[in-house]
């Protein structure tokens, strides 16, 4: 991989949500960015938001962070900054590129109803731009700041996106956009912009639901006089019905798909959503060493909750039995059923459909019937069992498949196979789906594949 250190990123969550799906792959692509080129890898919590800004929020983002394995180099949070958006807005203020507004709620509608009616762009054209800061008729508290753009500029703001190609706004069109509530109380387009300054940030990697902010940001670097980073805009997730991913279409909380997918799964999966790697099950250091930003897709991405099950099932299969222990919390669990679930689990949570492994079936005795075949066949179909496996040979492999030509004999003998192995798998699991009852009695053993038939049969 490449060293350098100018390649300075960032991901910047607000904490006024719980971490969501977006999230995680925005932070996923900037990391494997910033490792793939050996550069420096910040997190932001941008909490200048007070009101909605909760610390179970903030929380609740690095755990889930931490727990899909992400490492950061630096760590920030804007509300410790106050003092430095201060000088910034004192700045843009005494430069004259920032003024204080003072319209009310109602004249602001009022413009934008005049601006509808005459089929005008919305855009606020600040009648306090051109007072000067003394005027006797300006109210003496309240306002917000603005910065002042040109209303008759004919110039296009253009920017190259690195994945989207030239983008262009014209200027005139933002109109004079707020940029603090107060000389300490920031917008969110000042303050990314100022961190920004401030962190060397480098490259801007975020979705696309922020271009529309980024024409507005450019203009604050012009302001201020600095150079803005280079900037890509990644694709959106979409739900299965090809809209924008949210709750009415999808899960969007990370903490929606812990119980059910190692962090491991959601990494490999979450970075296919708009990108191509060279095989599908990859680990996001080896997703580190092919990334490039200017591959990644344009179209969106769309969450496909299969696949997501396929990922996870092969991370699964490949977990050591004291791991999966670990992780399933159950530590009843015979080790010799392990390799049987793994094999059989996509969701992590599915591991209860398998609790005849470590605890013995409750059923009634009504499903241990066959179709329309009565208990006294069902007894006779277990007593004929028990003596087969009585007298069966459990500690070599091949005896598996000798058990079961030995079963369909005895099915065939009643002429009706199914009577044989309906009641065999109810008795070992207590359910009427399950995987084959050979299977299910190798992994048991024998003594306890006996007891439960016994079970079975004083039932009856």
């Amino acid at each position: 991989m490449n060293n350098n250190p100018e390649i300075r990123v960032r991901m910047a969550p607000s904490p006024t949500g719980y971490l969501h799906i977006g999230s995680a792959r925005t932070t996923l692509f900037n990391w494997l960015f910033a490792r793939s080129m050996g550069g420096t890898f910040i997190l932001r919590i941008e909490d200048t938001d007070l009101e909605r800004s909760k610390k179970e929020f903030e929380d609740d983002i690095l755990t889930g962070l931490k727990w899909l394995g992400f490492d950061w180099d630096e760590f920030y949070r804007q509300s410790e900054r106050t003092d430095l958006y201060e000088t910034y807005i004192k700045r843009l203020l005494d430069s004259g590129n920032a003024f204080w507004c003072y319209h009310t709620q109602e004249e602001l509608e009022t413009e934008k109803k005049e601006q509808q009616t005459k089929g005008e762009p919305q855009r606020h054209l600040c009648a306090f731009k051109h007072k000067d800061s003394s005027d006797n008729s300006r109210p003496k508290e309240g306002g917000i700041i603005r910065l002042s753009v040109d209303e008759n500029s004919t110039r296009f703001i253009h920017f190259n996106d690195l994945i989207r190609g030239d983008i262009k706004q014209e200027e005139r069109l933002l109109g004079d956009f707020s940029i603090a509530k107060s000389e300490r109380a920031p917008l969110y387009n000042l303050s990314v912009v100022v961190d920004d300054i401030e962190h060397k940030i480098s490259h801007v990697i975020r979705g696309e639901d922020h271009i529309s902010n980024t024409p507005k940001q450019i203009l604050i670097y012009e302001a201020i006089g600095v150079k803005p980073p280079l900037f890509a805009h990644l694709p959106l997730i979409l739900g299965t019905d090809r809209s924008k991913m949210s709750k009415r279409n999808s899960n969007t909380a990370l903490d929606e798909y812990k119980k059910d997918y190692l962090p491991e799964s959601i990494i490999n999966f979450i970075g296919f959503l708009g990108y191509t790697y060279s095989k599908e099950i990859i680990s996001k250091e080896e997703m580190a060493s092919e990334f490039d930003l200017t591959r990644v897709h344009k179209s969106g991405a769309i969450w496909n909750v299969e696949k997501l099950d396929w990922i996870n099932a092969q991370y699964i299969k490949r977990l050591e039995s004291s791991k999966f222990k670990e992780i399933a919390g159950i530590n009843a669990l015979p080790d010799a059923a392990i390799p049987f679930v793994t094999e059989r689990l996509d969701k992590l949570t599915d591991i209860g459909n398998y609790n005849y492994f470590w605890e013995k079936p409750i059923y009634d005795k009504e499903l241990l019937r066959w179709k329309s075949g009565s208990l006294e066949d069902v007894k006779r179909s277990l007593k004929m069992s028990k003596k087969i496996i009585e007298n069966h040979n459990f500690k070599i492999e091949s005896s598996k498949e000798a058990l079961r030509l030995l079963l369909d004999d005895a099915g065939k003998s009643l002429d009706n196979r199914g009577l044989v192995y309906w009641p065999l798998r109810v008795a070992l699991s207590g359910k009427d789906k399950s995987p084959d009852p050979v299977e299910i009695a190798f992994v048991l053993g024998k003594e306890s594949t006996l007891n439960r038939i016994d079970d079975a049969l004083v039932k009856i």
